[in-house]
């Protein structure tokens, strides 16, 4: 394949300048002096202190990786003038990206049970399972859920089509108000 196209889609990507924010690791307070109080501890949930306020981020803002699926949470940002298409654009990713959480919590549960029994049942004393015995039971447990990896990938193209549709139109209607107000302002002049 050609090395242009292969890098294709970041260029178009890097050039729609979309805004995104990344949670970094937990930020450890420094230790209160000797002479003050200890405060009371802030329970952490999923790496972050608190879940941001969509209203008042000015981005999407991206979350440190799941426990149990591993996926990266999003908070989406959304302002006060949201259009009802935007506002539709939006729950629709909210709604596969829990459905995407969903899922993945699943199969990794799955995956870690039944690589935990495969070890149990082939571990040699003392010794740890090999690496290949292990690749053993990697394509099995692929072998085995080949369908419902199927089944995720076209319902996962199926729900990001329609995501990408409803973006498209929302970018549609983004760009006839932008030229309605340069119309209203060039008329006004």
């Amino acid at each position: 394949m050609n090395k242009c196209f292969k890098s294709q889609h970041r260029i178009l990507l890097s050039q729609l300048k979309l805004p995104r924010c990344y949670a970094t690791a937990v930020q450890k307070e420094p230790p209160p002096p000797a002479s003050q109080k200890p405060k009371a501890r802030i329970q952490i949930v999923g790496g972050l202190v608190h879940k941001p306020d969509p209203t008042s981020v000015n981005c999407d803002y991206i979350g440190p990786p799941d426990a149990q699926s591993n996926l990266r949470p999003y908070v989406r940002h959304y302002g006060d003038q949201e259009t009802e298409l935007a506002k539709k654009l939006r729950l629709k990713r909210i709604e596969v990206e829990a459905w995407n959480m969903d899922f993945w919590t699943r199969h990794n549960k799955r995956f870690y049970e039944e690589k935990d029994d495969f070890i149990r049942l082939h571990k040699e004393g003392e010794t740890e399972v090999s690496a290949d015995r292990m690749s053993e039971f990697y394509k099995s447990f692929l072998d085995k859920n080949w369908r419902i990896h199927l089944m995720y990938n076209i319902s996962w193209y199926l729900k990001n089509f329609d995501i990408l549709t409803l973006a498209a139109g929302v970018q549609v209607q983004r760009l006839l108000s932008r030229a309605k107000r340069r119309s209203e302002t060039s008329q006004q002049s």
